[in-house]
Formats: C-alpha cells, structure tokens, sequence
C-alpha cells in the first residue's frame, strides 16, 4: 500500500464505534434525538461506497489480523440531491482513510464522476479504476495499479452533533452489499447485515453523555468494519 505524504493527510480523529442488533434502532435514534442535534447540514440520507483492494485483499486482511496500521481506499457518494433518473455527471469523494490504533486520517476528495458507471457499473469493469486512478492523480495522491474495485456498500445514515463534546456522530442502519467484482468472487448476490453502527469521532478521547444509554439498549463498544463483514461474507460464499 501506498503512504501519503504529511501534505496530504487529513485530520487525525478519534473514532470508537457501537455496534447492536438491527431491532435497536427505533430505540437508539430516540436516544440520540434525545441527546444530541441533528447535523446541521445533513441530517440523514444514503451513502453509497465502492472499496478497493489489491489481489491479496491486503486491505481486508490488515483488518482481520489486527494489524495498528490498516488503510481503505473507496469511491463514496451520497442519495441526498442526486436526482433518480437521468445520467450525467454527480458530486463523488475519493476517501483514503488510515487508521493507527484509535486514531484515524482521512483524505476526503472531492470531483465528479458519471453517475450510470458510480451506480449501475459491474465492479469488473476498467473504467472503475481509471476512475480512482484519475481522482488520485487530480489530486495530487500516489496511485497504485494493483488496487481493484473490490466490493459495493450502501447504508443509511443519521448524522448528529453532540452539543457537549462537539463529537460528530452517525447511526448507520439498513446497511448491505448489493455488488461485488466477479473476477474476484464466484457470486454477487445482494447481502444484508442485521447490525447497526453508532460512529462517533472526535478530536480527543471524551465520556460520551449518550453512551450508557446505548450500552443498555444493547449496543456493545467494538472494532467493526462494514467492509470486513461483507469481504469475509463474501469469501466464504466463493469458497
């Protein structure tokens, strides 16, 4: 994998995430209602996310082995403005993220992409990756052509701000891969996940003032990736 220079990193976060059955989630948006504010700007919508890895899935395989130093490499955009039919360009972010035990970069880039090939494309196809590599290179980025488009996400997210912390916070529910490169797995087939996700992020470590209430609605504090449970769902479903 590829390092990015001092330049070209992103802010370093502290993120910690909880993680509850899909059932939770009337009670855990109540208690954020509750808690904290709704993002100013983006209250709620859909995100979708195309992650890339190389052959020996290298990325996935940071996650499973633990490793402190673990980097993604995606094409994300969001439902929120995009109109449902028509073509053209829309607005689309190339996110490098790394994470380094608790703490996390991201480099989040934006630029414009068509939107049949983002939505509707077969993750074999080439122009996926000309696609990255031409964001990177926009950029300023390194860019490695042993990256692939690996496997697609989509989930919706509810944003909020904690007015004590200033922690920025997300619950991701209705989370699913409906895609996923063939050359790389026998099948894609749509898959669920019957799991809710709580992010919050913030510049320092802080008590969350919501965080026992999701504890006992059953969320459980844990290292979780969307990514690694829909790589290891789909590896298993190729063997």
């Amino acid at each position: 994998m590829f390092q990015l220079s001092e330049e070209s990193r992103g802010a370093r976060v502290r993120e910690l995430k909880y993680v509850a059955p899909a059932e939770a989630l009337a009670a855990a948006e109540a208690a954020l209602d509750l808690h904290c504010l709704p993002d100013p700007e983006h209250p709620e919508g859909i995100v979708e996310s195309i992650y890339f890895d190389d052959d020996f899935f290298s990325s996935y395989w940071e996650k499973v082995n633990g490793d402190s130093y673990k980097r993604k490499v995606r094409l994300r955009w969001y439902a929120e403005g995009i109109p449902p039919t028509g073509c053209g360009e829309i607005p689309a972010f190339l996110d490098v993220k790394d994470r380094m035990g608790a703490l996390r970069e991201k480099r989040h880039v934006a630029f414009r992409a068509n939107k049949e090939l983002l939505c509707r494309a077969r993750l074999r196809d080439p122009a996926l990756r000309d696609l990255l590599r031409g964001a990177a290179m926009a950029a300023g980025l390194p860019f490695t052509d042993a990256l692939v488009p690996t496997i697609g996400i989509r989930y919706r997210r509810r944003r909020y701000v904690c007015p004590w912390t200033g922690a920025r916070i997300n619950l991701d529910s209705d989370i699913c891969s409906l895609r996923a490169n063939t050359d790389l797995f026998s099948g894609e087939a749509p898959l669920g996940s019957e799991r809710i996700v709580c992010e919050a992020k913030a510049p320092a470590a802080r008590e969350w003032p919501w965080g026992e209430t999701l504890m006992r609605l059953g969320f459980r504090m844990q290292s979780f990736s969307k990514y690694g449970l829909f790589m290891e769902m789909r590896m298993e479903g190729s063997i």
